[in-house]
């Protein structure tokens, strides 16, 4: 049952990348070959926030340190938004047929489609993260006060 969940987790999240681009394409912000090329780049962008996504986040957030400190932790939104915009540019140079037109709108809007489809079908991204946590504050649960005599 657990992994029946989580392929149509995954596969949920390709379907609004895809959307994503194809919004992305109406609006003239990129532009691809066919309905094939729209799948490579929805399936690339999944894989590339799966994999490279976070050590990619991990590096701009510990070089942006000095800008999130002076923006109060808001500048994390524009790291995500750099993030999210790299990945977007590296898929562009893999995939033959896709051609960005306007790179940061581009991104904005698949980034936007993505979050508001996820957001409204109850896809809690930070889930893993959180259970992580409460494992590791369950394991290091202190024991009662036991006095002995």
């Amino acid at each position: 049952m657990e992994i029946a969940r989580r392929l149509a987790v995954l596969f949920l999240e390709w379907g609004s990348l895809a959307l994503g681009v194809f919004l992305a394409r109406h609006f003239g912000f990129l532009s691809y070959g066919d309905f094939m090329t729209l799948a490579v780049v929805a399936v690339v962008l999944g894989l590339f926030n799966s994999f490279l996504r976070p050590f990619l986040l991990a590096v701009l957030m510990i070089v942006s340190i000095p800008i999130l400190i002076l923006t109060l932790g808001l500048g994390a939104y524009l790291v995500l938004f750099l993030a999210n915009g790299a990945i977007l540019a590296i898929t562009d140079g893999l995939v033959r047929d896709l051609q960005l037109n306007n790179w940061a709108m581009a991104t904005l809007t698949i980034s936007i489609t993505s979050w508001m489809v996820s957001s409204s079908v109850g896809i809690d991204q930070l889930k893993p993260l959180r259970r992580a946590h409460e494992a590791k504050a369950g394991a290091k649960k202190p024991q009662d006060d036991v006095i002995d005599i």
